[in-house]
C-alpha cells in the first residue's frame, strides 16, 4: 500500500532557522524522497515524531493544506504509474510545483506562458501586481506578440507607446525590467532562444521620496490621539518602523518571540536575511503599551491613508516640490509634506536619520538589509544643503578636539 510521509532532516540547532520539509513515498520496495517545496521554522517541528508541533504560528494552516494537497496528488499519480523508476517522485512533485516548466512553446502563446509563470511566482503582492501591469501593457501594445517579436525595433516602439500613454520615466523603467524578468525566466527554461531582450535598457531617474527628521518624529510621538484610537494605533506602528527600519511587511511578522533582551531579531520577508536591531526607547515604550506585542496591523492601503491624517495633525506642513518625467515631459508639483508620507517613509527616515548622525553606513546596511552601498546611497534622502551641514559639523568637531 502506498504511503506518503513528510520529514525534516537537518543538523542545525538554531530553532529560529527555516528548515526544508521533505516528502517521502513508500510502496513495496520503492522508497523515494524529495523536497516538498515548503519550509518551517525548526521550533515548530518535532524531529522525533516528524510532524508539526501543536504550537500555533502564522501561516501554519496554509502550509498544512499545501502539504495535504501535495500528498493527495502524489497518491493519485501513484495509481496511474507503474513501474515507478528512479526519480519518479522528484518528477511528480516538480511537475506539480512548476507546471510551466513542462509546457512546450508550440502549445502555449507567450502571454499564456507569462500568466502561468506569474501564477506560480512566490514574490510579494506589490511585485505580482507590477508583473500583471506589465503584462497588461504588452497585450494592449500588441495582442499577438510572441517571443521572436521582441527585438530592438519592438523595444523602441514599446517605449514610445508607454510614454504616449502618460507613464512616468520610472514606471516605464519598471515595465522594461519586468519584461526582461519574463524573457530571462523563459530563456532559462528553453521556451525561446531570442537574446535580443538582453539589450533592453531601463532608463530610470532618481525617484522622489521624503523622510522625516527626528524633530518631526518627536512631534508625531507627542500627539494626543486618545480620542481617535485607530490613528493612535497607526501612529505607533509608524514610529516602530521609524526606529527599527523594518519594512511594513516585516512589522506584520513581529511577535513577542522576536524580542530577545534589548534586541529585535527578525528574518526579512523580501531578502530572507536575518537582522538584529537594538530597541530604541520609543519602540520599548510602544511595546510596553501593547503588553509586549506589536499594535494590531491593518492593510497597507488604509495605513497610508491614516498616517497622512496623523502627520497633518502633527502639522508637518512644510512645502515639498516633486519633479517627475511623465509622458516624455518634465513636470513639477508642490505638496504639503504630510501629503507625501506613506508606510515606507518610516524605513527611509530610519536610514537617513542614522546616516545624518554620522553612524557608519555599513552598520546601517547591516540593519536595513541593503546589499550594496550604491543601493543604500540612492535610498537615503539627504539634500545638498544637509551634506554641506554634515561636513561643517565634521570640521568643527575636529577643531574642537585640537
Amino acid at each position: 500500500m502506498a504511503k506518503v510521509y513528510f520529514k525534516v532532516l537537518t543538523k542545525t540547532e538554531d530553532i529560529k532557522r527555516d528548515v526544508n520539509i521533505r516528502v517521502r513515498f513508500k510502496e513495496g520496495n520503492i522508497d523515494q524522497s524529495t523536497s516538498s517545496g515548503e519550509s518551517v521554522k525548526l521550533q515548530y517541528w518535532d524531529l522525533s515524531k516528524q510532524k508539526f508541533k501543536r504550537t500555533a504560528f502564522k501561516g501554519k494552516d496554509e502550509v498544512i493544506n499545501k502539504l495535504k494537497k501535495l500528498e493527495g496528488h502524489i497518491l493519485e499519480e501513484a495509481l496511474k504509474t507503474n513501474p515507478k523508476g528512479q526519480g519518479w517522485l522528484y518528477n511528480v512533485v516538480d511537475k506539480y510545483l512548476h507546471p510551466f516548466k513542462y509546457v512546450q512553446q508550440d502549445s502555449q502563446t507567450m502571454f499564456k506562458w507569462i500568466e502561468s509563470w506569474i501564477d506560480k511566482s512566490d514574490n510579494g503582492y506589490r511585485t505580482i501586481r507590477a508583473y500583471h501591469s506589465t503584462l497588461k501593457n504588452l497585450k494592449e501594445f500588441n495582442p499577438n506578440l510572441e517571443w521572436n517579436d521582441l527585438d530592438l525595433d519592438f523595444y523602441a516602439d514599446f517605449l514610445k507607446y508607454l510614454a504616449s500613454n502618460g507613464y512616468s520615466k520610472n514606471t516605464i523603467a519598471s515595465r522594461i525590467k519586468n519584461l526582461k524578468v519574463f524573457c530571462n525566466a523563459a530563456s532559462q527554461r528553453k521556451i525561446h532562444d531570442n537574446i535580443s531582450f538582453k539589450s533592453f535598457k531601463k532608463q530610470s531617474e532618481e525617484s522622489f521620496n521624503i523622510y522625516l527628521d527626528e524633530e518631526e518624529l518627536k512631534a508625531i510621538h507627542k500627539l494626543d490621539l486618545s480620542k481617535k484610537p485607530y490613528l493612535d494605533r497607526v501612529r505607533d506602528i509608524f514610529l516602530v518602523g521609524c526606529w527599527t527600519g523594518c519594512r511594513f511587511s516585516d512589522l506584520d511578522k513581529v511577535t513577542r518571540s522576536n524580542i530577545e533582551g534589548d534586541y529585535l531579531k527578525i528574518e526579512q520577508k523580501k531578502t530572507e536575511k536575518r537582522v538584529t536591531i537594538p530597541l530604541h526607547p520609543v519602540v520599548v515604550s510602544i511595546l510596553e503599551k501593547y503588553e509586549g506585542e506589536m499594535p494590531q496591523m491593518i492593510s497597507n492601503q488604509k495605513f497610508n491613508d491614516y498616517i497622512k491624517d496623523v502627520c497633518s495633525l502633527a502639522k508637518l506642513k512644510s512645502k515639498v516640490t516633486k519633479s517627475i518625467t511623465k509622458g516624455g515631459k518634465r513636470k513639477s508639483e508642490t505638496y504639503k509634506k504630510w501629503e507625501m508620507v506613506s508606510s515606507h517613509t518610516a524605513r527611509r527616515s530610519f536610514a537617513t536619520n542614522l546616516y545624518k548622525s554620522g553612524f557608519p553606513s555599513l552598520s546601517i546596511m547591516a540593519i536595513t538589509g541593503h546589499k550594496t552601498e550604491k543601493a543604500f546611497y540612492s535610498y537615503i534622502k539627504v539634500k545638498e544643503e544637509e551634506h554641506a551641514e554634515m561636513l561643517m559639523k565634521h570640521w568643527r568637531s575636529k577643531n574642537d578636539k585640537k
